[in-house]
């Protein structure tokens, strides 16, 4: 198939709602080869939706809310691979051979040629749809190997989607794919673009002895994590995810839009402002960042400031103001190491507490005193500087 850089290349822009007369039903069996679409007594007397699409045959953008009560079906082989994140709600996705339930956080895939039944409840989502055509062509341009037969993907690693690779993009790029001018060869150079981060971030399934990018990749993200705190050089990175050098600075700029030097001294900032938050030195900044390989006080302040936002000396004047020695006590220590620690997974006061030692209602009143903030707050500040990024619906107009 030849590239489709045409003027049109099945352009659309369409939204549907339930207030103009829009069938649920037709959307659903006409965009998602959908059969058997059964609601409950609720939804049927309470159906809201809005679904909206853009983008040409390659690649298109889409959001759907469908609020109203619990719904489910089956949706077929498609032609396209569905990229999606929850917003709100949860789903249930019961495959022939595997049943996963989906809620709000990190990306979905599902492969085009995989039928399954779902049952939804009150949801939001996101997706990105890439044609299998399109997708295969782009891995033949990158020499990636591809099966002949379907291809099926598996879900992005935790630690991957973690620093958001695809939502990173999607907010460089959506607002130009979002304008209904842009056609033809640039709308086609983006769609190539989204295409290379989704094989880059989702491994094959069934690939035999070929190690795909997405393994490597994470492999390389790992290595640093673990050992940000020697500052490893870029060949020791490489060697470790069994890439070469180039291929290596490759992925990442493709993938994460940096250099796997800039990805390395993030990951050491961050560690600097983690133990900063903790109060672990309170009389001295450089004693931390000497602990992460900054050499050079300057150079770090700049990069501090420009990474969060403020100087790395008022991020710790703000953990250790409120007390009189100017230290935070044993227990909010030992609270925010747990927070730290439970990003990624429930992270209840209850529990907070538990850790630390404390009924949760003095673990407040301690958290208050000692750094003016409560558990939750700080919980979700921490969650916010690891996100990163910005969903592409908040900036379509």
């Amino acid at each position: 198939m030849p590239p489709t850089d045409d003027a049109d290349n099945g352009f659309r822009k369409q939204r549907f709602t339930g207030t103009d007369g829009a069938d649920y039903t037709a959307i659903f069996d006409g965009e998602y080869s959908g059969r058997g679409l059964v609601t409950d007594a609720h939804a049927v007397q309470t159906t809201e939706y809005d679904y909206f699409l853009i983008g040409d045959a390659d690649v298109t953008l889409r959001s759907m809310t469908a609020r109203g009560g619990r719904r489910g079906g089956v949706i077929g082989p498609r032609d396209d691979h569905v990229v999606f994140w929850l917003q709100h709600g949860r789903l249930e996705m019961h495959f022939a051979d595997r049943s996963r339930v989906i809620e709000p956080g990190s990306p979905y895939i599902a492969s085009a040629s995989e039928e399954y039944r779902f049952e939804s409840d009150e949801t939001v989502y996101n997706g990105v749809h890439i044609s299998d055509a399109f997708l295969r062509r782009t891995a033949g341009e990158l020499g990636y190997p591809m099966p002949d037969g379907p291809v099926l993907f598996d879900q992005q690693d935790e630690l991957v989607a973690r620093h958001g690779p695809l939502r990173r993009l999607l907010g460089d790029v959506s607002p130009t794919l979002m304008d209904d001018r842009v056609r033809g060869a640039m709308r086609t150079a983006l769609n190539r673009r989204l295409a290379t981060v989704v094989l880059d971030t989702f491994l094959l399934r069934d690939r035999g002895d070929d190690v795909p990018t997405a393994s490597r990749l994470r492999a390389a993200i790992a290595f640093i994590e673990e050992h940000a705190r020697d500052r490893p050089t870029v060949p020791a990175i490489a060697a470790a995810a069994g890439l070469s050098e180039r291929g290596l600075q490759e992925v990442f700029a493709r993938t994460l839009g940096v250099t796997p030097n800039g990805f390395l001294r993030d990951q050491r900032l961050d560690g600097v402002r983690a133990e900063l938050l903790r109060g672990a030195s309170p009389n001295s900044v450089l004693e931390v960042a000497r602990r992460w390989r900054f050499t050079n006080p300057s150079r770090f302040a700049v990069a501090y400031r420009a990474r969060f936002g403020e100087d790395p000396s008022a991020t710790l004047r703000a953990a250790t103001a409120q007390r009189p020695d100017g230290r935070s006590s044993w227990r909010i220590r030992r609270a925010v190491a747990y927070i730290e620690a439970h990003l990624d997974g429930v992270c209840s006061v209850t529990d907070i507490a538990e850790a630390a030692g404390l009924r949760p209602r003095r673990l407040q009143q301690l958290f208050r005193e000692e750094r003016g903030t409560t558990p939750t707050a700080f919980l979700r500040e921490l969650r916010a500087l690891r996100r990163g990024g910005e969903d592409w619906t908040d900036r379509r107009s």
